[in-house]
Parts: structure tokens; C-alpha cells; sequence
């Protein structure tokens, strides 16, 4: 197929992926130039009629759908016995290839990933079409982070017949299979939120809340057993959190959300009020005992359905009405306001800062801010931590100190350019971010082993918990050079004869004494290493120059570095950085442990300098010293 032009127009590029009935490459439209992506069915499957059916459902299916978080659908055709469809070109990964690489996300990572699937989901329902097949492989996040909902190959229009199971075997993943397709019943939008709820689950543990020995199994497990709510299977994730996807895969499907939007809200209000139980199921409680015995159709019972409601409604005023009396009598007390001038500690948490302040007060408190910090549970402007913790006791009158969300926490990449790749790994989780699993490498000039780029430019600033991914030096470039002969020369016939050699890296050691043999001016090379005559790989090793000079220089500075060694033995290198290159101004070998290092250095020239600490080699600290 590679390079094959399909009706005059669709060059094939290259295949990008493989699935049951079809393939899909990369391609080039001849007519616009832009990028698309062409699904081609397999060559066994095209005089199959049930396939030719099932790829012609997807077309119509996707015909109608325009939604930023759906693939679009731009043409199909057939040409021979090759018949396709052409979609819309998505650079980045599937959901299952970010979740394989980055494992369990963070809330607010997982929730607005489901948010975009949802309202992909919301746009299609609206159009009458269930899909049928939501899971982690049918979720395209492009390279900008937008989410994508694609792979309506099974999808069917809700007025049709829709059971998805025919005898042998459960069309989709069984892992996110709603129960209602396990049982080959009818489906139809909450089948979608099912399976959405289980990939929001699995997204967020690292797992499936079901798995077994076989699709039969995982199918059974799907129809009669209870996913284990969120917060138990993690105590790191939030009640409110659990309560959605515990109400979304209810195996019930009057008890699912009635549709993608309510989910949405839910969703969001979770991230905001983590400790509120607005979506619980209480299979136990009366309410749920109520609907199960009264229920319309439910025989005697529904000619006197009106009648219970009414004379229930009655009563339950009635009850309120003598509970208030009884309060204000004093025959019985407030749950939240004792006699004492106690009272409940009412929460702030989610509130914005205004709003906390009204609801404080008007149960009797007051709000001191004392602090703002970074939150991934709730949104800048919003309270995100009260002491008083909420439902404490405290008198009237106590002022509850809150912390206010700046939002979620975002830092800079650090340059990992010239580390290992443990180093780098070390300095990503420093700052709170994680290395890709998925390193690139290649041969370079560089030391083997060492970071040669990084996919996020250093000082970039991201959100925490993100992943940088890096290329590093497989084998150096058999390449040789011959050390140049310097000794002798000034230091910038020195450097420019390094630099026609393709030399960069050098250091300059400067020495007050000459030989007795030798007698040379200012600013000229007394010694170097390597020596010259010898071949070695371009800029594999930094040239050490020693220079003569009268005097170390009128100008000081004073130095007291502290710095903390972890290696049995180390060396440690400052330099000042000059228009010559980098100067030494101390070198000394240490043991492992913490020093202070006090010294004079004396520089001819005034000014400030970049200094450079450098521990075996690696740079440790910079910064600027002022020489007068």
C-alpha cells in the first residue's frame, strides 16, 4: 500500500496502526496537501458483505458528527477491491499508548481528558448515535493535548436494533463492555457512560476495575458483581470522585446519569467539593427501599400511587413543622448549635472567596486568609484547605484560617542537556516532573549516555506531573581529531586553533611561576591536556589550558560556597566565565559529606562574573560575583 494513490488523489504514506477488520496509514490529500489519515479494509475482509456493511455503517455514522472532540469523517471510496475511509489526520497517541507511558494520572488530568470524551459523546448522542465501543484505544490525544473521540465501527442509531451480542462473542473491549451488552440487550447513551466511567476508573488506579482469566469471565464479573468504589480501591482519590463513576457503571441503568452533560457537571463539581457525597448511591436507605415496593405498574399498588404520595408529603410537613417546634421550644437541640455557643464548623472548601466569607458569617464565623498554594483539586480563586476542620466544634464567633487555590501547579523544565540519564530523571522528579519511558537514541558527538535533547525546551514552564521525553548519545561519531600543539602560543592563537580543529570545550588554569627552562609573556599556554599529537573524538573530553600570567590581578572577590558531595571521592572545579572561556579560580578534592568552601579569588580585570561549580565534572551551581 506504501506510496499507492487511491482515486487520483490519496497518496499513502506509511501504516500508523492495525485493528480486527482494517488498517489505517498515514496519507497525503494531492488536492490540499494536508495530512489524513486513510482506513483501509483488510485485503481477507473485502468481498465480505458484513464487513463491507460494518464500514459503510461507520461512514454514515460519522457523516453526521461534527464536534471538535470526534474524528471527522472527509471522504471514502473504493478503487478495486480496496475500499476505505478517509478521517482526519491526528498527530499524537492513543489514550491506551498515554496511559501505558505516564500510568495512573492525577484528578484533574483524568477528569478533563473525560470531560472532552463526554462531550464528543454528548454531540453524538444528540445525533442518535450510541457508540457502543468507548475504550482507551478509541481515544486519539494529538500532540496540543486535544482529545479525540474516533472508531465508530460498531456504533449504531438509537431507533435501531441495537444488542450488541450474537450468540458467540461481545462486540467491543469486554473490559469496558456495559452489562447490558454482556446480556446482548438492547443499549442505548448510558451503555457509552458505562464505559466511560470504567476507563475514568482505569485511568485513574492504573487497572480495570474487573479483569479475569477470560473475556467470559471479565463479561460475568461486568453483569453481576459491584466495581469497588475509587476512594477504597485509593484513599488518595476523593469520595465525590468515586461517587460519580460508582453512579455511573451502576449496574442499574435508570440509576446512571441520564445523559453525558449531567455526568460533565458532576464531574467538575467532584474537582471542586472533593468531599462532597452529591452522587452517592445509597442502595439501603428507605428512599431506595420506597422505590423498589412503590413503583408504577408495580400491581395493587399503582391505583393508589397518587393517594401514598400525597398522604406522604402531608406527613413529612407535618414532621418538619413539630421539629422545629420542639428546636425552638428547647425541648430538643440544633445538631449544629449547642446551648454552650458552640457550633458546627461549616465547609469552605470549594467556596470562592467572597462566597466563604457570606457563608461564614452567616453561621456565626469569620474567614482570615493566610495563604495561597497550588491545588489540582480545586480552581484558582477557591478555598482549598480550612482550619477549623469542617464539622468540628468551635465557638461562635471563631475565625476559620483558609488557604486560597492558585490553581494547579505548574514549574519549569530543568536543562538536562549533558546529564545521564539517571541525572536527568533525578532532576525532572526534583521540580515534580517525570521522565517518558519511551527515550529516543541516537549517535552523536556527545559523551555515550549522555541527554543530547529534550522534548520540552529548558525554562519552559508546564503543569506538574507531566513528562519530558529525551534523546541520548548511543555511540559517538567515528570521527577523530589531533590535538593541535599550543604550548607556547598566546591563548587566543590557542583557542582559535582548538575551534579550527572543532574544539569547543576547554578550561584555562591560570599559573604565576615559570619554569626555569622557559620564559614566557602574559596570556601565554605553558602546558595543555590532552597532549598535542593525540586523536581523540570530537569534544568527548574538556581541554585543560594552563596559562602564564605575572600576577593573579589586582581584582578580588571573596567566596564562602557551601556544597554537598554524595560520591566516595569528588572533584570540585569553579570557574569564572570570561571572554577568554572559563577561567579556574579553585580546584580541590573531597571526601563525601557537606564543606564550606572559603577562599580569595583575584581576577585582571573588574567586573561582575558568571561563576561555575562544577562536582566531578557536572555542573552543581552559577551564579555572580562582583571583582573590584
Amino acid at each position: 500500500m506504501i506510496d499507492r494513490v487511491l482515486n487520483d488523489r490519496y497518496r499513502i504514506v506509511e501504516r500508523i496502526g492495525s485493528g480486527g477488520m482494517a488498517d489505517v496509514y498515514k496519507g497525503v490529500d494531492l488536492e490540499s496537501g494536508e495530512e489524513v489519515a486513510v482506513k483501509v479494509l483488510k485485503q481477507e475482509f473485502s468481498n465480505d458483505p458484513q464487513y463491507l456493511r460494518r464500514l459503510s455503517r461507520e461512514a454514515n455514522a460519522m457523516v453526521s458528527l461534527k464536534n471538535e472532540h470526534v474524528v471527522s469523517l472527509l471522504d471514502m471510496g473504493s478503487e478495486d477491491d480496496t475500499h476505505y475511509l478517509v478521517l482526519e489526520y491526528v498527530n499524537g497517541m492513543t489514550l491506551r499508548e498515554y496511559m501505558d507511558q505516564n500510568g495512573p494520572m492525577k484528578p484533574h488530568v483524568a477528569v478533563n481528558m473525560i470531560c472532552d470524551v463526554l462531550d464528543g459523546l454528548a454531540h453524538a448522542h444528540q445525533k442518535g448515535l450510541v457508540h457502543r465501543d468507548v475504550k482507551p484505544q478509541n481515544i486519539m490525544i494529538t500532540d496540543k493535548g486535544v482529545v479525540k473521540l474516533t472508531d465508530f465501527g460498531i456504533a449504531k442509531f438509537a431507533g435501531n436494533s441495537t444488542k450488541t451480542f450474537d450468540g458467540k462473542e461481545a462486540m467491543g473491549s469486554v473490559y469496558y463492555i456495559s452489562p447490558e451488552q454482556a446480556k446482548g440487550e438492547d443499549v442505548d447513551a448510558g451503555t457509552d457512560l458505562y464505559s466511560t466511567g470504567v476507563m475514568l476508573y482505569e485511568m485513574l488506579t492504573g487497572k480495570p476495575p474487573f479483569t479475569g482469566d477470560n473475556a467470559v469471565q471479565i463479561a460475568l464479573k461486568h453483569v453481576n458483581e459491584d466495581i469497588k468504589p475509587l476512594h477504597e480501591a485509593d484513599s488518595h482519590i476523593s469520595v465525590a470522585l468515586s461517587d460519580v463513576v460508582v453512579r455511573a457503571t451502576a449496574k442499574d441503568k435508570e440509576i446512571r446519569y441520564s445523559d453525558a452533560a449531567e455526568m460533565i457537571k458532576d464531574l467538575k463539581h467532584a474537582l471542586r467539593s472533593p468531599h462532597s457525597r452529591f452522587a452517592r448511591i445509597r442502595k439501603n436507605s428507605a428512599v431506595t427501599a420506597a422505590a423498589e415496593v412503590i413503583k408504577p405498574g408495580s400491581g395493587v399498588l399503582r391505583e393508589h400511587l397518587p393517594l401514598i404520595v400525597i398522604v406522604g408529603a402531608v406527613a413529612l410537613v407535618i414532621a418538619i413543622f413539630i421539629i422545629l417546634f420542639l428546636i425552638s421550644a428547647g425541648i430538643i437541640s440544633n445538631n449544629s448549635r449547642s446551648d454552650n455557643g458552640y457550633a458546627k464548623v461549616p465547609s469552605l472548601l470549594g467556596y470562592a472567596e467572597n462566597d466563604a466569607r457570606t457563608y461564614a458569617e452567616n453561621r456565626g464565623f469569620t474567614v482570615l486568609i493566610t495563604g495561597y498554594e497550588a491545588s489540582d483539586e480545586y480552581t484558582a480563586g477557591e478555598v482549598c484547605s480550612q482550619d477549623p476542620a469542617p464539622q468540628t466544634k468551635a465557638k461562635e464567633g471563631t475565625v476559620i484560617s483558609v488557604i486560597i487555590s492558585t490553581g494547579m501547579e505548574t514549574v519549569k523544565v530543568p536543562d538536562l542537556l549533558g546529564k545521564t540519564v539517571d541525572e536527568a530523571k533525578r532532576a525532572l522528579e526534583a521540580v515534580g516532573l517525570k521522565l517518558d519511558d519511551n527515550i529516543e537514541y541516537q549517535t552523536s558527538m556527545e559523551p555515550v549516555g549522555t541527554v543530547i535533547g529534550q522534548s520540552i525546551n529548558p525554562d519552559e514552564t508546564v503543569m506538574a506531573g507531566d513528562s519530558v521525553r529525551i534523546t541520548v548519545s548511543k555511540e559517538p561519531i567515528s570521527q577523530t581529531t589531533v590535538m593541535p600543539e599550543l604550548v607556547g602560543k598566546s591563548i587566543e592563537e590557542a583557542i582559535e586553533l582548538l575551534s579550527d580543529a572543532g574544539i569547543e570545550r576547554y578550561r584555562i588554569t591560570v599559573k604565576t611561576t615559570q619554569d626555569p627552562d622557559h620564559s614566557y609573556r602574559n596570556f601565554t599556554v605553558t602546558e595543555q591536556n590532552p597532549a598535542s599529537g593525540m586523536d581523540f573524538v570530537y569534544n568527548t573530553i574538556t581541554v585543560e589550558l594552563t596559562m602564564f600570567m605575572e600576577s593573579e590581578g589586582e581584582y578580588k572577590a571573596e567566596f564562602s560556597e557551601n556544597v554537598t558531595l554524595t560520591a566516595e571521592s569528588n572533584e570540585v572545579v569553579i570557574t569564572i566565565e570570561t571572554d577568554l572561556g572559563e577561567v579556574v579560580i579553585f580546584r580541590d578534592e573531597f571526601e563525601s559529606g557537606t564543606y564550606s568552601i572559603p577562599f580569595t579569588a583575584r581576577f585582571w580585570e573588574s567586573g561582575s562574573f558568571t561563576c561555575v561549580i562544577y562536582v566531578n565534572g557536572e555542573v552543581y551551581t552559577s551564579f555572580v560575583r562582583n571583582f573590584e
